[in-house]
């Protein structure tokens, strides 16, 4: 029986091969499009879960509230002492804390070799409890637990010591530190949120900082800490305990530094949060990450677009397939007769589906293979369809298989199976084009149409709301703007080496900053009004950037009230503030008004010299904040350079040379601000072109079904044809006969897409502070677009239908 099944599967796919290649082609497609998402849906949810314990491996998160409850700022990263506290407060609940704090653009020496790492880090010991992170070479026991000792990967450690033993050899940090490497680790999964190459112990920080900083110091939030709770431990209780853990230690001389009222609860000013390890990577976009997070809404975002891509390719194949009914109705009659029963039928039916299944996956394993590259440079993965040595996957090709082969496969078998043996037997029997089959078709092209319309036009708001950010006005001129990384030499001498520079023709000017345009505004000092009888703490957060002078002149801000900083006056590095219009409109204050108030800020007392036109230091996916500069001199670890467009490349080899002084051993390295915004939407973007891509994708799988129904309807109609052209009908007026139907239900699809992308897309638009309105045209585009494309898609039927001899037509059956 099997073999009679196969038999007659492989006749129905050779005797009608058009049929068969559309079905066969769009099931590859989708399928194809399938799993690549599906590759980057299982990395995406599998970022973190290799830890032995990540189940019970936490997070500590750090927010602080304004005066009015609301929420002022969201740290991924903590104070250094929170950690240990929570471990010494409550041993029964936590096992285990680490704490982790970043090191910048590391010259790391050994020998003659030099390298400038981003991947370093400093840790306490107790990491190695907490993850997993399996070792090569050492002891994870005693690794770090000595100053000056530092473990690095198998990939630095044969960079470094070409296969030599690294145990016991010395690396020169910063030119002044010697440090023995005590550990050579596995090289690191890419699917983690925290990604290091070295780890160096945490205790040689307290040599660098002191023992005041890392144990008293509740302003310094740049330590990433995790701890693992007990096995009969819950985040709850944990958190429970955290408001009277804050009050308990958050003491009245802390709280005044950050400009709390002082007879306020600790707790309601700051508080502490938990996150899961492996739910860091899609669920955390805090400021201070380790690196650029996931986000889960792409992951369901995804894996519907994935669904809808091969349901169409599904729905082609239930088309064609019941259209095509007639065709087999005398089979099926002829086997009823002969004592079949439903179920057989039906077996059969889905076997075949199953069958043409198995051979869209075989050309889509092909097609995956030839599109992994492409993908993986453009997703930045590594993915592969490693069959061989991952069961697993194996198994869901295999599942996958199965499911498009029944679902595609199922309205079809059931539909074929019901016929009634005498009509089936009947030789014009009109079973494929009446009834409840015509209607669930059209039901099928709508959905189609419906979905990639709604693709088409997300896809036209992505780039509208792209569109915008690059042409909406910031508040600064962007352009020509260079941003380095400065030195101990260049805070030393800002203004000997501000000379040098200008010297240059091309160079505007130069300054400094701790911040520049495009980062996030993280520091707070906590600052309070001083003209009234008392000093009166501020009910909002008021960020501070620190900058130099020249700071508004090089990015060009406007003043709109008051004057820029200026070394005429002597206070002005201690004592002067410009605020921005969004900190005086919260401070009540108005524009000419704020010049000359006084203020606190930090251990700052000072007055407001000038006002500055509000500016996006941020992404337009934040509100702008209220805003405070003020002079810094040690902090500014940024060097931003206005140049000239002429004569690019001369420039930038003349501030090579400088830098090359200034950073002796450093490579020169720099960005221009312009790509640096435009790299704050890299996440838009690729969705744009994913919206792009799947909607084309999209698009020609529905024109596959649809060519395939064209045919068909053409097929059917020949002898209708023929008497209409007998009778005088034109070439247009069969060709506007055929694309009729199609156009109703193309339109049809375009009513039900616009609502559809409207809600969801008006629901993406608002993670934006900043955005476009959606208007009437993008959608009267997608489905003109699509309307285009369909007609074009039945035309060539219509019109080989028109021009054929009435004669031959007549002849039909």
């Amino acid at each position: 029986m099997f073999k009679n099944y196969v038999k007659i599967t492989l006749r129905n796919v050779l005797k009608y091969k058009s049929y068969s290649l559309i079905n066969i082609l769009g099931l590859a497609i989708g399928i194809t499009c399938c799993v690549l998402i599906l590759l980057f849906v299982t990395d995406e949810l599998s970022y973190d879960t290799y830890h032995d314990n990540a189940d019970r491996t936490y997070r500590v998160t750090r927010e602080w509230f304004n005066n009015d409850g609301s929420t002022s700022l969201h740290l991924a990263r903590v104070a250094p002492p929170i950690g240990p506290l929570l471990k010494s407060d409550f041993p029964d609940v936590i096992e285990e804390v680490c704490r982790i704090t970043s090191d910048y653009q590391t010259y790391l020496q050994y020998e003659d070799k030099t390298f400038i790492e981003d991947d370093f880090f400093w840790a306490e010991n107790s990491i190695f409890d907490v993850m997993t992170i399996p070792f090569v070479a050492g002891d994870p026991q005693t690794a770090l637990k000595e100053p000056n000792t530092v473990v690095l990967t198998e990939e630095m450690a044969a960079k470094f010591f070409d296969g030599e033993d690294a145990l016991g050899k010395y690396i020169v940090y910063e030119k002044e530190r010697e440090m023995k490497v005590t550990g050579v680790i596995r090289n690191i999964p890419e699917n983690t949120h925290f990604k290091f190459d070295y780890l160096a112990s945490f205790e040689t920080l307290y040599e660098t900082y002191g023992e005041e900083e890392l144990t008293a110091n509740w302003g310094s939030n740049n330590y990433a800490t995790y701890l693992r709770l007990a096995e009969n431990s819950t985040p709850e209780n944990l958190l429970s305990q955290v408001p009277a853990f804050i009050d308990r230690h958050l003491t009245a001389r802390i709280l005044d530094v950050t400009g709390a009222p002082p007879n306020r609860t600790p707790s309601l000013t700051t508080t502490l949060h938990l996150q899961k390890l492996p739910d860091i990577h899609l669920h955390s976009h805090l400021s201070s990450e380790f690196e650029p997070n996931g986000d889960i809404n792409n992951v369901y975002l995804f894996s519907v677009i994935a669904f809808f891509i091969l349901l169409i390719a599904c729905i082609n194949f239930m088309n064609l397939a019941t259209a095509r009914s007639a065709r087999r109705a005398n089979e099926i009659g002829m086997r009823k007769v002969l004592g079949a029963y439903r179920w057989q039928l039906i077996k059969q039916f889905l076997g075949e589906s199953i069958f043409i299944s198995a051979m869209a996956m075989l050309i889509a394993i092909a097609l995956i293979e030839l599109s992994l590259p492409f993908f993986n440079d453009f997703s930045g993965k590594n993915l592969s369809l490693d069959v061989i040595d991952n069961p697993l996957m194996a198994i869901g090709l295999v599942s996958l298989t199965l499911f498009v082969g029944i679902i595609s496969g199922s309205y079809p078998a059931f539909f074929l199976s019901a016929f009634r043996p005498i009509a089936a037997l009947k030789s014009k029997s009109n079973t494929g084009t009446s009834g409840h089959a015509a209607a669930l078709r059209k039901i099928l092209v709508i959905g189609q149409f419906a979905i990639s319309i709604a693709l088409i036009i997300s896809m036209g708001i992505v780039h509208q709301q792209m569109e915008f950010f690059r042409s909406k006005k910031l508040g600064f001129n962007k352009d020509h703007v260079l941003i380095l990384p400065t030195s101990r030499y260049i805070l030393d001498n800002t203004e000997s080496v501000r000379a040098q520079l200008t010297q240059h023709p091309n160079i505007v000017s130069m300054t400094t900053s701790k911040r520049v345009p495009s980062g996030r505004l993280s520091d707070n000092w906590g600052g309070r009004t001083l003209d009234g009888d008392q000093p009166q703490p501020l009910s909002f957060r008021l960020a501070v950037v620190g900058v130099d002078y020249g700071f508004l002149d090089t990015y060009q801000l406007e003043l709109v009230a008051g004057r820029d900083f200026s070394r005429d006056f002597a206070t002005d590095d201690t004592a002067a503030f410009i605020l921005n219009e969004a900190a005086i409109a919260k401070l009540g204050w108005g524009t000419d008004e704020a010049v000359g108030k006084p203020l606190r800020y930090g251990s700052r007392t000072g007055t407001v010299v000038g006002v500055v036109k509000d500016f996006h230091f941020e992404s337009l996916h934040n509100e702008i904040v209220p805003l405070i500069l003020l002079i810094t001199d040690n902090r500014n670890w940024n060097v931003t350079v206005r140049i000239r467009p002429e004569d690019m490349a001369g420039t930038l080899a003349f501030l090579q040379d400088k830098w090359q002084g200034y950073r002796e051993g450093y490579p020169f390295e720099y960005d221009f601000l312009d790509e640096r915004l435009s790299n704050l939407y890299s996440a838009e973007e690729k969705l744009g072109e994913i919206f792009s891509y799947f909607s084309f994708l999209a698009v020609m799988i529905a024109c596959l079904g649809l060519f395939g129904l064209a045919a068909f309807a053409a097929e059917q109609r020949t002898k209708e044809i023929g008497v209409r052209k007998v009778m005088g009908a034109s070439v247009s007026n069969i060709i506007g006969l055929m694309s009729k139907e199609f156009v109703k239900l193309i339109l049809i699809s375009g009513a039900v897409a616009c609502p559809l992308a409207y809600f969801l897309m008006n629901n993406w638009l608002d993670e934006f502070a900043y955005r476009i309105e959606i208007g009437f045209g993008v959608f009267l585009l997608a489905g003109l677009l699509a309307l285009i494309i369909a007609l074009l898609t039945v035309s060539y039927q219509a019109i080989k239908a028109a021009l054929s001899n009435p004669i031959d037509a007549l002849r039909y059956e």
